[in-house]
Formats: C-alpha cells, structure tokens, sequence
C-alpha cells in the first residue's frame, strides 16, 4: 500500500489532514521509549581490568544501568559499580574479564 501525496495533506493517500494532536502536545522519543542507551563503546583490559570514564550525565548515578558484552570466551564483569568521580564532572566504572579482552559496555537510562 501506498500515499498518492508526499505532504499528507490531501489526496487519497492522507487523511485530509485530521490526524492532527492538541497544539499542547509534547511527542518526543523519550515520551515513546522509556529505557535508553546514553552512552556506548568498548574497552581492551590492560592486563584483566579497565576503567571507563564517561561525562556525567543527567540525574544521578542510580538512574543508570551498566551492561557489559565480552568478546571472547572469558565472561567479563563489573568489578566496581557507576559511580561519580570526587571534584569532576564525570563518572566511571571498572570492568574485569580475561587478559587483553575486548569488553563492549553501554550505560541505559532506567525508566517504563
């Protein structure tokens, strides 16, 4: 199936434009999906630990979950938890796995 208009606004493929929401409504992804990536990336262990360091992010530390994926056959695992660095505006956390591992982590805002 297929719109014959482009803009939505007339035609057999809209609505004659009557899909529109109160002029007060706010849609944005975050009213759509609660839970989120914030942040991503991997981390090579210098010997079997690595530290992450990220800039901190709104609200607080709690608000956030650490995932981790390990890429070889030696599980990795949070050694030390979210948590803010004294006097910065960032936050780390320690991740411990096999010797050189490379350790795919992401930071998830909680919420429904």
């Amino acid at each position: 199936m297929g719109a014959s208009s482009v803009t939505g606004v007339s035609g057999s493929g809209s609505v004659a434009g009557n899909q529109k929401g109160s002029g007060h409504m706010s849609l944005g992804v975050h009213k759509l999906i609660g839970p989120r990536v914030m942040a991503a990336g991997a981390e090579t262990l210098s010997g079997t630990t690595g530290t992450v360091e990220i800039p901190a992010l709104a609200g607080v530390v709690g608000d956030y979950v650490v995932m981790l994926t390990g890429v070889s056959g030696t599980e990795a695992y949070l050694s030390t938890g979210l948590a803010a660095v004294a006097d910065t505006d960032t936050w780390n956390f320690t991740i411990t796995g096999g010797s050189g591992e490379v350790v795919n982590w992401m930071i998830v805002k909680k919420g429904v």
